[in-house]
């Protein structure tokens, strides 16, 4: 079985935001070829959380890892895409899901700000 993993954004009503989270996904996914790389928004667009899962679940996946490109540890990533993950398990208590943490100040993250600044006027 292939390792299943659910990107989740917040969405938003710009819709080329919309669209750059999907290519990034896209990038992800052509990244990881073996790997079922889906994507879904807590709000805003879609599909939704609950309809990304169902249709991973329908697909045959046993295992699926969220990971919220959230940077923080904010009400969104402690409460409500825990509800979520929560009804569709007792939905689908056959698949097992699992919840990453957020991207928060990881070092390499600390790498990517520093890259950035180098392009503006503080070189």
């Amino acid at each position: 079985m292939k390792p299943t993993l659910l990107v989740i954004s917040h969405g938003s009503r710009e819709i080329s935001a919309n669209k750059e989270f999907v290519r990034l996904v896209d990038k992800y996914r052509k990244r990881h070829p073996d790997w079922r790389v889906a994507h879904a928004f807590l709000e805003l667009a879609q599909p939704s959380i609950p309809e990304a899962l169902e249709k991973l679940a329908k697909g045959g996946a046993q295992k699926i890892s969220v990971l919220p490109l959230f940077f923080f540890q904010a009400k969104h990533v402690k409460e409500h895409i825990p509800a979520i993950l929560s009804a569709f398990r007792k939905t689908h208590p056959q698949v097992k899901v699992t919840l990453a943490k957020p991207l928060g100040a990881d070092p390499l993250l600390l790498d990517l700000l520093d890259q950035r600044l180098k392009q503006t006027s503080l070189k």
